[in-house]
C-alpha cells in the first residue's frame, strides 16, 4: 500500500508550512500540493521546493519517469483537466453535502496510484505528505486503490483565511472578497469533516504554532503507527529549522530554508475592516463556533 498524508481543509490555513515541517521528519516527503503538478509544475514551468525548475528537478525527474515514462504531453493534459474538473468550489460545495461525492474516472485512480508510488520508490520514504487541500481531492484519493489515505483536516480561524485572501500575495496577484472566502471556508470544512474516520486527525493551526512538537508528533503516530517514537525535528514556539523540500506548488513561502519563525499571523485583528469581519462572522456561523473561534 502507498500511505498519503492528506492535508485538507480551507485555503490560506496554513497547510505549506505545515506540509513542510512534516517533510523534516524521518520517513516522511513533503510533495507540497501535488494536485497542481500538472499545472503549475510542469505546464507553467514552475519552480520546485529545491530551487530548480520541476522538469528539471531530478526527484521530479525521476517520479515521472518511473510513473509515465517522461513528461507526457497526453497525460500531463489529461491529469491537468481531470484535477481542474473535481476540484472547483461546485465540487467543493457538492463535497460537503451528506449522500453526495465527486466520481472521477477510473484512469485518473490509477494514474494517481502510479504517481504517488513513484514518489514513494524514489523518496525511499513510508509517507507522502500532500497539501493538496480541496476536500473532493481527498474524496477521489480515499477511493483509490492502492492508496491508505491518512487525513488531516487543518482549520484557521476565518477571519485569518479571509483577511489572507484580501491581500495581494507576492506569488499571485488574486485576491478574494470576505464574502466569498466565508462560504468557501465553510463548505470547505464542512467538505473535509465528512472524511473522518479512523486515519484522520482535526487540527487547528493555532494550535499547531502554539505547541508544534505535540501536534508534529500526534500525525506522525496516526499517519505511521509502525514507528511507535518518531523523530520530530527540533522545534518550538519560537520556530523550527526547514531544510528545502521538492514542493510542486503551494505558499511562495516554500522556496525558503533555514530557521523559520512559527506566528499565529494575527495581524487581522487590528487591520481586518470591521464590516469585513462581521461578514465573515456571519456567513461562518455556526461553524466557527463549533471549531472554537468567537466573536
Amino acid at each position: 500500500m502507498i500511505c498519503v498524508l492528506h492535508v485538507t481543509g480551507a485555503g490560506r490555513s496554513g497547510s505549506t508550512l505545515l506540509g513542510r515541517m512534516l517533510g523534516q521528519i524521518p520517513g516522511f516527503f513533503d510533495v507540497g500540493e501535488a494536485g497542481y503538478l500538472w499545472e503549475r509544475g510542469l505546464a507553467a514551468d514552475g519552480l520546485c521546493g529545491c530551487g530548480r525548475r520541476v522538469r528539471r528537478c531530478p526527484v521530479w525527474s525521476a517520479v515521472l519517469e518511473k510513473a509515465f515514462g517522461g513528461v507526457r504531453p497526453d497525460v500531463l493534459a489529461d491529469m491537468s483537466r481531470l484535477h481542474s474538473m473535481t476540484t472547483r468550489g461546485r465540487n467543493v460545495l457538492a463535497a460537503a453535502v451528506p449522500g453526495r461525492s465527486v466520481a472521477a474516472p477510473e484512469r485518473y485512480h490509477h494514474s494517481l496510484a502510479r504517481l504517488y508510488g513513484a514518489v514513494a520508490e524514489v523518496s525511499g520514504c513510508r509517507i507522502v505528505v500532500d497539501t493538496t487541500k480541496p476536500a473532493p481531492y481527498a474524496h477521489i484519493l480515499a477511493r483509490t486503490p492502492g492508496i491508505e489515505l491518512t487525513v488531516v483536516h487543518l482549520v484557521r480561524d476565518p477571519r485569518a483565511v479571509a483577511w489572507s485572501w484580501l491581500r495581494h500575495k507576492a506569488d499571485s496577484m488574486a485576491v478574494r472578497p470576505a464574502w466569498r472566502s466565508a462560504l468557501l471556508w465553510r463548505a470547505g470544512n464542512r467538505a473535509a469533516a465528512r472524511l473522518r474516520g479512523e486515519r484522520y486527525l482535526l487540527l487547528r493551526y493555532e494550535d499547531l504554532i502554539g505547541d508544534p512538537r505535540r501536534r508534529l508528533r500526534e500525525i506522525a503516530l496516526l499517519a505511521d503507527p509502525a514507528t511507535p517514537r518518531p523523530r520530530i525535528p527540533a522545534v518550538d514556539a519560537g520556530g523550527i529549522e526547514l531544510r528545502p523540500t521538492h514542493t510542486v506548488a503551494g505558499n511562495v513561502d516554500r522556496h525558503t530554508s533555514g530557521r523559520t519563525p512559527l506566528r499565529a499571523d494575527d495581524q487581522w485583528t487590528g487591520a481586518m475592516p470591521a464590516a469585513s469581519r462581521r461578514v465573515v462572522e456571519l456567513l461562518t456561523f455556526p461553524a466557527g463556533r463549533h471549531y472554537g473561534y468567537r466573536r
